[in-house]
């Protein structure tokens, strides 16, 4: 079964509160691998790292598009996810709260249920 999370009309400053989300997750990832040694933390802050240089490429370029329209894996969406509640705990800025809430909320929307996975298996 292949999931594909859609988010529409992404902007550059949503991608790039993505981005800071995602560097925020890689680095609490980095931090519990070496203190704990579980492989389960490396996993996720790899898959936080290249989901990061994906985004990055989105707005790196000399013109970037304006929107976008953003697939996702179901891993790669589950990382974001996890990024953006994890950002907008540690966040000052209610703006930037707010944001990370309607984006990980409009994701897990469409993040398949528990039954769901297990009828597909």
């Amino acid at each position: 079964m292949t999931v594909i999370i859609e988010l529409k009309k992404v902007e550059q400053k949503d991608f790039q509160l993505f981005l800071n989300a995602l560097n925020h997750y890689a680095g609490t990832m980095q931090f519990l691998h070496e203190t704990m040694e579980n492989r389960k933390f490396a996993i996720e802050m790899s898959i936080a790292v290249e989901t990061w240089y994906e985004f990055n490429k989105k707005t790196v370029g000399q013109f970037p598009p304006k929107q976008s329209w953003l697939k996702l894996s179901l891993h790669k969406s589950y990382i974001l996810c996890s990024a953006l509640r994890e950002f907008a705990r540690e966040s000052k800025n209610d703006l930037e709260k707010s944001r990370c809430n309607r984006f990980s909320a409009a994701i897990d929307q469409q993040l398949p249920t528990k039954a769901q996975l297990a009828i597909n298996n």
